[in-house]
């Protein structure tokens, strides 16, 4: 490459890495911008049933790591050249199903959590709020599975270096998606 760097190393300058990394963080905030514009769509819901304020951690944790843990294997594969070519499809599923089993066993877990707490808020819809809490987390760690094992496939499609862009999309599809399905659900269930 004759000493120009189109990615960056352990090694390169301080300012040269801040040029690599600050349009991506910018473009980070804008994203987490989107996400408020999500919660605020959804105000009056929140207004009404204060608990799910409570749980919007929770779930956005969850889907998060699902997130995460797809990816980091996606972009292993890459770098050790186990994601060939028509293996895509095969990662697809693999994550698909995990993000999927794995958000409705937390589910559970986070549903009954919820419901204990709506039960100790004397909320009348506590049942309700534990299957919105279930469904919303089985769904999330479904989408954020799937933006894991996608995107940086995607993003290496693109030009764009997965290593660096990868994390600020998949937490964008996480946070936006988990908040969606969590606040639609409760919006249209209770």
């Amino acid at each position: 490459m004759v000493g120009v760097e189109r990615e960056e190393r352990l090694t390169t300058p301080w300012l040269r890495s801040l040029k690599f990394r600050h349009p991506w963080l910018q473009i980070n905030l804008f994203c987490g911008l989107l996400a408020a514009v999500v919660v605020g769509l959804f105000q009056e819901t929140i207004d009404r049933i204060i608990a799910l304020a409570v749980f919007l951690p929770v779930l956005i944790g969850q889907a998060a790591n699902t997130g995460v843990q797809a990816l980091s294997v996606s972009l292993r594969g890459m770098t050790l050249g186990d994601l060939r070519t028509g293996r895509e499809r095969m990662l697809l599923i693999k994550e698909m199903l995990l993000g999927t089993f794995n958000g409705a066993l937390t589910g559970i877990t986070g549903g009954i959590a919820m419901f204990i707490f709506a039960t100790m808020v004397k909320s009348p819809a506590a049942v309700m709020l534990g299957v919105v809490v279930f469904l919303a987390t089985t769904i999330s760690c479904l989408i954020s599975g799937v933006a894991g094992a996608m995107v940086p496939l995607a993003l290496k499609k693109l030009g764009a270096d997965p290593a660096m862009a990868s994390s600020i999309v998949v937490t964008t599809f996480t946070d936006v998606g988990c908040l969606a399905v969590f606040l639609g659900l409760a919006t249209v269930l209770i």
